[in-house]
């Protein structure tokens, strides 16, 4: 499902362009450190779901300047011809180490190291923080919506208000990634293999004479692969011409799958559908809810009881609503093997590259992390490391990750979290201790 993402030409801040000019006339082999991490967590944060790994290695290991791109510099009429030569027979011979997508990220760690000569790193800022952030961002908020809804299917319905083409993707990919059963984006679907779910949409029913002629048509034509919208009018009306309809399917052998609410009190609908079609001999019948919902609506939801067996989401997933930023920074902490850091205040930044320790108690739940030099292993026996190898000499290490296996990970990891770090509103603050050795700032 994974596929090979060439860089996409020119997508820099001028000012690595320029920096980079002034590197190539000093020293274009200084050898430099970049580490990517978040500065601080989004409000309501107790953690962060990684997401963009494995295309930003992929972006990585493609940087190269095409003669188009070249000529567009050229006629910017700022950079030494000479440079732009430089530039066009360049490829990435650096070395990366990060942790995986689908891991637990928290604010100070660094989720990506990058080793190798400073054009080349410092040309890859933008297209690894705009990667990363938002996809991280999505993920996030995703990971939070399956949370609250505590094992009940949850869909995908956020292109439309996503914000463009690819972030409608960005989102079907996070959320799947990030424990989502389905998507409605038929591109996901049929490009990438995602599951794809839909229902129908109010115009289809107000195209028919009544509702429940629509509901004959729709169930005629995709049988027991069938969910119908019952609120286009009364709710209540429209379930009982569900029922109507359910029955008539299952003289033919089929069974109606669903019903969507999607406006009104979800909560008291819910109820009287799932009375409604269990007093007329339809269990089975699952009851599907969406219309702005996101994880602190779910879990209203869910904690008042409603009749609910599955969400669909979409605007508030699709832009992050309640968290739509985040402080990822891409930031330089050695060159030619010499720690170096800022002081600007509020914008400290950490010198020397970095371990990142995760420690475990005896029952397997993660109880802190520990970030210090590389190579200074802390004195704990229950951890475990989480950055790896992923590029050497700018060459891939192992094959690209399938997100499902991305998927797996993140699944399996957010569940040796406690509870309390993954509160949706005012979670506690897992514990990241930072060390550094008696020669920082040497």
């Amino acid at each position: 499902m994974n596929t090979p993402h060439h860089f996409p030409q020119l997508f820099f801040d001028l000012y690595q362009l320029t920096m980079c000019q002034s590197y190539w006339r000093g020293d274009p082999t200084k050898e430099a450190v970049f580490e990517l991490s978040f500065r601080t967590m989004p409000p309501n944060r107790g953690y962060l779901s990684l997401f963009g790994i494995e295309k930003s290695i992929e972006y990585a290991c493609n940087l190269s300047f095409d003669q188009s791109s070249l000529e567009k510099l050229a006629d910017l009429g700022k950079f030494d011809p000479k440079f732009l030569d430089y530039l066009a027979n360049m490829k990435f011979t650096g070395n990366i180490w990060s942790m995986n997508d689908g891991d637990i990220l928290f604010a100070g760690e660094p989720a990506m190291q990058l080793r190798g000569p400073i054009i080349q790193l410092q040309l890859l800022e933008t297209i690894l923080i705009n990667t990363i952030n938002l996809r991280t961002l999505l993920a996030t908020k995703s990971s939070r919506v399956v949370q609250a809804a505590a094992g009940k299917p949850v869909i995908d319905f956020g292109a439309r208000r996503a914000h463009g083409l690819e972030a409608a993707g960005t989102l079907s990919e996070a959320s799947f990634l990030a424990g989502f059963s389905g998507t409605a984006t038929v591109n996901s679907g049929a490009y990438v293999g995602f599951p794809l779910v839909g229902t129908m949409a109010h115009s289809y029913v107000l195209s028919f004479d009544s509702e429940l002629d629509a509901f004959r048509a729709y169930a005629s034509e995709f049988g027991s692969d069938c969910t119908l919208l019952v609120d286009t009018f009364d709710t209540m009306a429209g379930v009982n011409n569900a029922i109507t309809v359910a029955k008539e399917m299952e003289s033919r052998g089929d069974q109606l799958r669903a019903v969507r609410l999607d406006s009104g009190d979800l909560e008291k609908l819910s109820k009287f559908a799932k009375e409604a079609f269990v007093h007329a001999g339809l269990p089975y019948v699952n009851i599907v809810a969406s219309g702005g919902l996101d994880e602190y609506r779910i879990e209203e939801l869910e904690k008042s009881g409603a009749r609910i067996d599955g969400y669909g989401v979409g605007t508030r997933v699709s832009v992050s609503d309640d968290a739509p930023w985040a402080e990822s920074v891409y930031k330089l902490v050695e060159v030619e093997g010499r720690p170096v850091f800022k002081t600007s205040k509020d914008k400290e930044s950490s010198p020397y590259q970095k371990d990142v320790y995760r420690k475990f108690d005896d029952t397997g739940s993660y109880i802190g992390d520990v970030v210090s030099p590389i190579g200074t292993m802390p004195p704990y026996t229950e951890h475990k490391s989480l950055l790896e190898i992923k590029v050497a000499s700018g060459r891939r290490v192992e094959p690209q990750c399938p997100i499902e296996l991305s998927r797996s990970r993140h699944l399996s990891e957010i569940g040796m979290f406690p509870a309390r770090f993954k509160k949706l509103l005012n979670p506690d603050s897992y514990p990241v201790e930072t060390l550094y050795t008696d020669s920082v700032g040497d």
